[in-house]
């Protein structure tokens, strides 16, 4: 069985001890609290952890943009010499790095991490540390190296009595004596050890990794009953999950050698299953091997060849070469067995082939390892070097040959140097006048994406003013509807109460006295009617120079509950004035407890103005685009407004059962100029306008869409 997966369980267990350390945990769907966190963060050190917080969230997904936040962290960290941000921020960068395969990056960041955690006297993250050096050593073929870091690293876990480490370090120990055969009981003591730890803290993934590392141990040894075991254990902590496939392939293995078929099977096919249920292709492809030559020994050669066949293909898709090794060894045997030998031999080539190929890989590895090692010691060679032309010159004091042949080749090296010095002054000049033609190029571009700046800036101004007189309009709509309604009651009544005055005074003239105070008390109602209505005209033309007067940017106690009831009913009238086939409903659902909150009640008026318009545009929209199937389905074109206090704030909700927002758009709503309705009908800057007036207000805008259901937005003040 191949040890890929051995030195695969190795790293597990580093990188949760890492995400451990750093209290970081692998929640993907955090990234959008954490970008939204740091804007409004204003502590330093805990906008450093935000950023690498988010950094390690995006290294399953992201690495390159992960790295780049990590970076921000480390430079903040650098701004405010927050050391424990910079030892930190150097372990992230370092793990991203050793995720990347980029194993000289990964180790210089985590040199800067050790140095940090040193100043601050972190033992458990100089620790740790020590521990990620030795794991990305152990990958370069480092064993020497790699060993004296774990080493190291133990020592430091056990003075602190700290058994995660301890077990983790145990484990890495076993794991690089493990890959030599001349030390595999030296591996198999410390793997004991680690999982001796692990049962005593009850770690589950400890003692399931420790546990089939042993297990493998005893199976290259053919010691099968101790491999059963040890695999069983392994099994009782990680069966139904990826990590338990190792185990299942092997106990199979083991199985079919002591000629139980039908168990073998069945720990195969259950391998097998767990890995075509997670989609680990690696996985698979390991299950199909060790199915594979379960089928050899029972002499199936064709199942063993189809088996190999679905290997080849996921082990090629994973670049697994090592697999594909023992995939192509075992098809030439079948096919030799069923007298094949075409496809033997051409399955020989290929192994051969992919040996030359891993062989190729090795060597560039050692080429890299080599090179790398070559710039650490280059500072130490440097000096000895000097050390050395030290002793030569001061030995050619006493040789007056030597004295002739250096002040020649002195004379030769001034010649040489003087040649150099000539050429590159040429080169100079020429490197001047190349920077100085650049030097005007770049003004050039300079000053047309100056004017393409300020072309861009009056082309906004402008689209933002027609925006504001769009909501205008709307505005004075529903304003001339709210005030005509009472304006027509007055006129009405009016001109009924002149009526009445002449039949009153008929009535006098014929001496009926009964009939013209009847008359007179309906004049008198239509009077108190007429000034009710002439009131209501003015309580609204006065709310709407209060909010003209608190139009300067000034923020000033406000009943949002009337400002909602107010500016619903001026979007909903507008829209009726300005469309005669709109046809909606609308519900308010205030909160009567609602305390005042300080704010600019045009501005927050507007955003109300914008948000409603939108929701009514989304529920007459659905309506009209397939109106015989909303009405079969019983839809009902429905506006919710709700207002109510959480804490010591006030949230604000407009929702509809329009179609909704798409996905795909969700996150670009709240940009300038985005819009999804038709061209000419909307400038694209209302919900971005809007997000700029909530967040000038200490507060944020956000929406909750379901398409085809509707949509919900959201708006949270402080009080």
């Amino acid at each position: 069985m191949n040890r890929f997966l051995t030195i695969n369980k190795y790293f597990f267990l580093l990188l949760i001890s890492f995400s451990l350390l750093n209290e970081s945990e692998a929640q993907t769907s955090r990234a959008d609290s954490l970008l939204s966190s740091i804007r409004e963060s204003k502590d330093d050190s805990l906008k450093v952890n935000q950023y690498l917080d988010l950094g390690l969230e995006l290294l399953g997904s992201e690495i390159t943009e992960a790295i780049q936040y990590i970076d921000k962290g480390i430079q903040l960290s650098t701004e405010i010499n927050y050391k424990k941000g910079l030892a930190d921020g150097y372990n992230a960068k370092g793990r991203a790095y050793s995720q990347l395969g980029d194993f000289q990056e990964a180790i210089l960041s985590f040199q800067e991490a050790l140095k940090f955690f040193r100043e601050i006297q972190d033992e458990t993250g100089e620790a740790n540390i020590l521990s990620n050096l030795g794991s990305i050593y152990f990958k370069m073929g480092n064993n020497t190296k790699a060993l004296e870091l774990h080493f190291e690293s133990l020592k430091i876990s056990e003075q602190l009595d700290n058994k995660l480490r301890i077990g983790t370090s145990l484990n890495n120990i076993g794991t690089v004596y493990s890959s030599n055969p001349n030390t595999i009981n030296e591996a198999l003591t410390n793997f004991k050890k680690s999982l001796e730890v692990f049962e005593e803290i009850d770690m589950e993934i400890g003692m399931a990794i420790t546990a089939m590392n042993i297990g493998e141990v005893y199976f290259m040894e053919s010691k099968y009953d101790s491999a059963t075991y040890y695999h069983e254990v392994a099994l009782a902590f990680c069966d139904g999950t990826i990590d338990a496939t190792f185990p299942l392939t092997q106990l199979g293995e083991i199985n079919s050698i002591l000629g139980n078929f039908p168990k073998a099977y069945e720990f195969h096919n259950r391998a097998i299953e767990i890995s075509e249920k997670s989609e680990a292709k690696f996985e698979l492809t390991q299950s199909l091997i060790g199915m594979a030559k379960t089928q050899k020994l029972q002499q199936n050669f064709e199942g063993a060849i189809r088996s190999l066949e679905k290997a080849e293909i996921l082990a090629i898709e994973t670049d697994a070469k090592k697999e594909l090794v023992e995939i192509y060894q075992n098809m030439a045997e079948s096919h030799a067995q069923i007298g094949d030998y075409r496809a033997a031999y051409e399955n020989e080539l290929n192994v051969k082939s992919v040996k030359e190929n891993i062989a190729k890989t090795s060597t560039e590895k050692m080429i890299q390892q080599l090179q790398f090692e070559f710039q650490l010691d280059k500072k130490e060679a440097e000096i000895e070097i000097l050390q050395k032309d030290t002793e030569l010159k001061n030995a050619a004091v006493f040789n007056q040959k030597i004295i002739i042949i250096a002040s020649l080749v002195a004379l030769i090296m001034f010649v040489i140097i003087s040649i150099y010095l000539y050429r590159n002054n040429l080169g100079k000049q020429k490197a001047n006048r190349l920077l100085q033609f650049q030097k005007e190029e770049i003004r050039s571009q300079r000053e047309i994406a100056e004017s393409a700046y300020d072309k861009l800036l009056s082309t906004q101004a402008l689209l933002i003013q027609s925006e504001k007189m769009a909501s205008l309009g709307e505005l004075t709509a529903g304003i001339a509807h709210e005030i005509q309604n009472p304006l027509n009651f007055v006129n009405n009544f009016s001109e009924l109460s002149a009526e009445l005055v002449e039949e009153m005074n008929e009535e006098l003239e014929n001496g009926d006295l009964e009939e013209a105070k009847a008359i007179g008390k309906d004049l008198k109602a239509n009077l108190f009617k007429i000034n009710s209505h002439g009131k209501r005209a003015d309580a609204i033309v006065k709310g709407m120079l209060e909010h003209s007067r608190t139009n300067k940017g000034e923020k000033a106690p406000t009943d949002l509950n009337a400002l909602l009831d107010e500016f619903v009913r001026l979007s909903y009238h507008g829209l009726r004035a300005k469309k005669k086939s709109f046809n909606s409903d609308f519900k308010l659902d205030l909160d009567p407890q609602l305390q005042k909150a300080s704010v600019v009640a045009s501005d927050i008026g507007r955003v109300i103005l914008n948000l409603v318009n939108n929701a009514f545009y989304a529920v007459d929209v659905k309506a009209k685009s397939a109106p015989d199937s909303n009405r079969a389905e019983g839809f009902k074109p429905m506006v919710i407004i709700s207002s109510k206090r959480i804490e010591n704030r006030v949230e604000i909700s407009v929702k509809d059962n329009g179609n909704g927002i798409p996905d795909s758009v969700k996150d670009k709503i709240f940009q300038p100029f985005f819009t999804t309705k038709p061209a000419g009908s909307g400038t694209g800057l209302g919900l971005s306008l809007s997000y700029d007036i909530v967040k000038a207000h200490g507060g944020h805008i956000e929406v909750n869409s379901t398409e085809g259901l509707g949509s919900e937005f959201t708006i949270t003040l402080p009080i």
